[in-house]
């Protein structure tokens, strides 16, 4: 398809006085430009992912620790649990792209699993009002929604395949009731 630009013709006309205007003589001017100027629209070719992502958390009931109120929780440091995402209708290929993006965009590695390791001890009082309580385990995650396609001529989107995952990262979280 063609883009047809109409204000040729004015812009040389423009052109002209700001040359004179600059100069404060008349010089001869080149000639107006025609009224139409034609130049294809050119977008780029391949495939292309989008992708949109929001950060949640991610918890292992392996680690959980149940007491009660007025006593203090604890996970040691040195615990190592593994975290896992899903691939909901995905590829492994376009899963790893995906990933890759996320990872750039958020400054950490995202992938469908991941080993968390405590460097702290955690603690968390349990409030004497409350009978009992637990803290838990997790690590960072992102929910992952994605599309992919090309650009058809003239620039219009084609949608291909698209869908959902979940990211971890080795981020350690804890969470408590």
């Amino acid at each position: 398809m063609l883009k047809i630009n109409r204000g040729g013709l004015f812009a040389g006309a423009m052109a002209a006085a700001t040359l004179i205007a600059v100069s404060g003589s008349v010089l001869a001017a080149a000639p107006a430009q025609a009224a139409s100027v034609i130049t294809p629209q050119v977008c780029e070719t391949g495939t292309f992912y989008n992708e949109h992502h929001s950060a949640t958390y991610v918890g292992n009931g392996n680690t959980k620790v149940y007491g009660q109120g007025g006593g203090t929780l604890s996970i040691a440091a040195g615990k190592t649990i593994t975290v896992s995402g899903s691939l909901q209708g995905t590829a492994t290929f376009e899963a790893g792209a995906i990933f890759e993006r996320v990872s750039i965009a958020v400054s950490a590695t995202v992938g469908r699993s991941s080993a968390v390791t405590t460097t702290n001890t955690y603690s968390w009082p349990v409030p004497k009002s409350q009978s009992t309580g637990w803290i838990e385990m997790g690590a960072h995650r992102y929910n992952i929604s994605w599309t992919q396609g090309y650009y058809r001529t003239p620039c219009i989107w084609v949608q291909t395949d698209s869908g959902t995952l979940l990211g971890v990262t080795p981020n350690v979280r804890f969470i408590h009731s």
